[in-house]
């Protein structure tokens, strides 16, 4: 073949082509193999399928050649390689042969990198290799092979270097600046990522050894649900490890570290699956964050999905964890000196401190605090004890949270996790009585006396959703407030959703309407609200009714509450029988009601009894001076109304 190679480089004919048929050399096969020249001083290769054995094709190859650029023994200073794979564009560059000392040298030009290999061919195995790279262009990569492995984006520079030696160790010196990523479902994204890159391979047999590092100066990646902004100072993983077999990677040695931020040191285990290499195994022997920096990087971004961005942080957790495929996490952690602040106000947690365990059966977590605060209510200090049962969490004894002059008392918690109908958090509470005149002047509401009590049985919390299954009792103003069926949609994320049956019995007119700054009644009042709905803790929904008991021994209205009354049924003003409303400071009346059936944004209001005018009884007077309220407007712009009702009570 070669003689006859070489009869073709001096033929003089205008055009000379031989074919060959399949071959090998080594791990790399071929279909057919056409040399050609033409005339016009050009020859050509054309290697057609061509495949590593045992692995992937890799498509079509040709060679072309000039003929001054032609070398001794068939090698080439100067021409033009291009490479064609199924459905993709071709990869054209310059290429240089040459074959000196029984050694061949090879060189690839493109823009932004070049490929040297140097082959023995006594010894194609010890074949030394070098990539260098000076600020390549990722996006110059063709479009077909972005979409092979699942990118939609791919930007950024690349330099540095890989090589292969004469002993088969690879190095891998690499820098990537200005990286951007995306992929289809846009699970995984990268923007402006820095990287530094350096790795060496080395017994390239059945069992490879490596190691490496990789650091990042600056950018941002989201990868699932996990946000991580810019480091302030690069974060650096350190990676080593073996290959086991065929199906197997054991990285011996993992290290991450996030000045700041966070340091865990482990190990963990690699198994090829259906679908690639999968995590089996992961050993973390020492694990340290420190606060506000974890949680600022790793934290944050999961918390705003929750509605808890931007939350103050300071302390120390470090523990211990490992994870299997089989059994999941177990874990243990040191909580030192914990403090969670809400800018919202929603929540904040002072002082807190324990071990927390997720162990088999029989371990037990123990947490203390020295105050925490809900929405306002502040808490004081508490101690959690809970043990690992055979399906979740359980209460070792009753957690008591002190609240002003009573408490809430936890009798029982169980907490399932996992994706099962059981899963979520369910227990039973009850209050021991406070006070409700300070309940509410510490909520800033307009006072009012009475205590607060009740028993919450079968609370529970699944899929961000907090359900009173049990209902709670409210007694206040001398009467009682019931709500059943109550639910919360993400009490504690965005546009939390409230649903209820309320129902009020016999509450004392005088009592409420004096804590309200709406204008004196007295007498009793019951009512309901069916299917209330609240988004943002605003209603959006709701079938109400208030009415007035006739055998109250005092029922009288004063001015001011006739006035605000008349507004909002939309009266225009009250009608009086017999005499001047101004003389008087109050009036008797026999009964009195209102109704709103609210949807839509729209009050479908309605009060205690039709009147003969076709309007309606909001107020219906007795005696002398005989007072009564009649409304018209049937219809009312909820939003108006809401704001005529906060301007009443100012």
């Amino acid at each position: 073949m070669l003689v006859l190679l070489l009869l073709i480089r001096v033929a003089t004919a205008a055009e000379l082509s031989i074919d060959s048929g399949a071959g090998q050399v080594g791990a790399l096969g071929w279909d057919q193999v056409e040399v050609r020249y033409r005339s016009g001083g050009s020859w050509s290769v054309a290697v057609d399928g061509v495949y590593l054995v045992d692995g992937p094709a890799l498509g079509d190859w040709s060679l072309t050649c000039p003929v001054d650029e032609v070398l001794a023994e068939l090698g080439c200073a100067r021409g033009q390689l291009a490479w064609q794979q199924a459905g993709k564009s071709p990869l054209e560059v310059e290429f240089s042969a040459q074959r000196i000392d029984e050694h061949w040298h090879l060189e690839v030009l493109a823009d932004g990198w070049r490929l040297g290999l140097e082959l023995a061919e006594n010894a194609p195995a010890a074949a030394q290799a070098s990539l260098i790279l000076d600020d390549f262009q990722l996006s110059s990569l063709p479009a077909a092979w972005l979409a092979e492995s699942g990118l939609t984006l791919l930007e950024g520079r690349l330099s540095g270097q890989a090589q292969r030696h004469s002993t088969g160790a690879l190095e891998f010196d690499l820098q990537l600046r200005a990286l951007s990523l995306d992929t289809e479902g846009g699970l995984l994204a990268a923007e402006g990522l820095d990287l530094d890159i350096a790795a060496t391979v080395t017994k390239l047999d059945d069992s490879p050894d490596f190691s490496g590092q990789i650091r990042q100066l600056g950018g941002e990646i989201l990868a699932g649900s996990l946000y991580l902004p810019s480091p302030a100072e690069p974060l650096v993983l350190t990676l080593a490890g073996q290959r086991q077999g065929e199906d197997h990677w054991r990285l011996s040695s993992v290290r991450l570290i996030d000045p700041g931020a966070m340091t865990l040191v482990g190990q963990a285990l690699l198994h090829a699956g259906a679908d690639g290499w999968e995590l089996a195994t992961l050993e973390l022997d020492s694990f340290e964050a420190s606060m506000p920096g974890f949680w600022e990087r790793w934290a944050d971004g999961l918390a705003a999905q929750s509605g808890f961005g931007d939350l103050q942080t300071m302390g120390l957790i470090r523990g211990q964890s490992s994870w299997t495929a089989d059994q999941g996490w177990a874990a243990q952690a040191q909580i030192e000196h914990f403090d969670l602040q809400d800018p919202a106000g929603r929540l904040s947690l002072n002082g807190l401190s324990g071990t927390l365990n997720w162990q088999d059966q029989g371990s037990e977590t123990e947490l203390s605090w020295q105050a925490l605060a809900l929405y306002g209510l502040p808490f004081g200090s508490s101690t959690l004890r809970l043990a690992r049962g055979e399906t979740g969490l359980e209460l070792l004894e009753a957690l008591e949270l002190p609240l002003l002059d009573g408490a809430i008392v936890i009798d029982r918690l169980d907490w399932q996790p996992g994706e099962s109908d059981e899963a979520g958090l369910r227990l039973d509470a009850r209050i021991r009585p406070l006070s409700l005149t300070r309940l509410t002047r510490q909520l800033e509401w307009p006072e009012f006396g009475g205590l607060l009590s009740g028993e919450f049985p079968g609370i529970v919390y699944a899929d961000e959703q907090l359900r009173f299954t049990g209902g709670i009792n409210v007694q206040a103003f001398s009467g009682t407030i019931a709500l059943d069926e109550l639910s919360i949609e993400r009490p504690f994320g965005t546009l939390p959703a409230v649903s209820a049956q309320v129902q009020i019995s016999r509450l004392d007119l005088l009592e409420l309407t004096g804590a309200f700054n709406f204008g004196r009644m007295e007498g009793e009042v019951s009512g309901w609200m069916r299917d209330l709905r609240l988004l943002d803790w605003r209603p959006v929904r709701m079938d109400a009714r208030f009415f007035t008991h006739e055998d109250a021994q005092r029922r009288r209205i004063s001015q001011r509450a006739v006035n605000n009354l008349s507004s909002l049924g939309g009266a225009g003003g009250a009608l009086i029988t017999g005499t001047v409303m101004r003389v008087f400071e109050d009036f008797p009346y026999r009964r009195a009601g209102l109704a709103c059936r609210l949807a839509n944004n729209i009050c479908h209001i309605d009060g205690v009894a039709p009147h003969e005018s076709g309007g309606f009884f909001i107020v219906e007077g007795r005696a002398l001076p005989r007072l009564d309220i009649i409304g018209h407007r049937r219809l009312v712009d909820w939003p108006q109304l809401v704001s005529q009702l906060e301007a009443m009570l100012d």
